[in-house]
């Protein structure tokens, strides 16, 4: 299993590739992907964590707080490499992020991702994780690409009911992968 650790500003070339050759983000897409790590680095809110095998980026992982809430935030985006998918390092890298946002007393986690047939794989992924689909918001992308919802209750506090089916959620993100 690779090393999980934070993301630094000499990670981010090799961080871009890997989120690139993860198919679910797309090389006209690097400099969306640059200007998140660059954000991250200079808000010091965020948090970024890159899964490396040797020398390589092999997976990463960034999570920000949301705006106007308490204490909840959103997974911007995640990618492993291609050829490593269904080995074990998104589950780790998920794992960590949520283990360092429990640890600082957070209690929401929300993902947002796209319900095209392409990202089938990414909902598994976060359904198999025990993320609940909890909005799905039609043609939020662009025609025929809906916004799919997930979120994870990272600490229980009270007032803080059960996720439901039916909540609506419309703010702006990145398709998480």
């Amino acid at each position: 299993m690779p090393v999980i650790r934070e993301y630094t500003a000499t990670d981010r070339d090799d961080a871009v590739r890997a989120m690139i050759d993860s198919t679910l983000f797309e090389a006209e897409d690097a400099g969306f992907l640059e200007g998140v790590l660059d954000a991250h680095l200079a808000s010091g809110e965020s948090r970024c964590l890159v899964a490396i095998d040797g020398e390589r980026i092999v997976g990463v992982v960034y999570a920000r707080p949301e705006e106007a809430t308490d204490r909840v935030w959103d997974l911007t985006m995640i990618g492993v490499r291609a050829g490593l998918q269904g080995t074990g390092v998104g589950r780790a890298l998920m794992g960590e992020v949520e283990r360092e946002l429990v640890e600082r007393g957070q209690r929401l986690l929300l993902v947002r991702t796209s319900g095209t047939d392409r990202f089938e794989g990414t909902r598994a992924f976060y359904a198999r994780l025990g993320y609940d689909e909890v909005a799905r918001i039609a043609d939020y992308w662009t025609d025929g690409d809906d916004l799919v919802v997930f979120s994870r209750v990272l600490a229980p506090t009270s007032g803080l009911r059960e996720t439901s089916r039916s909540h609506s959620v419309a703010s702006s993100g990145a398709r998480s992968g």
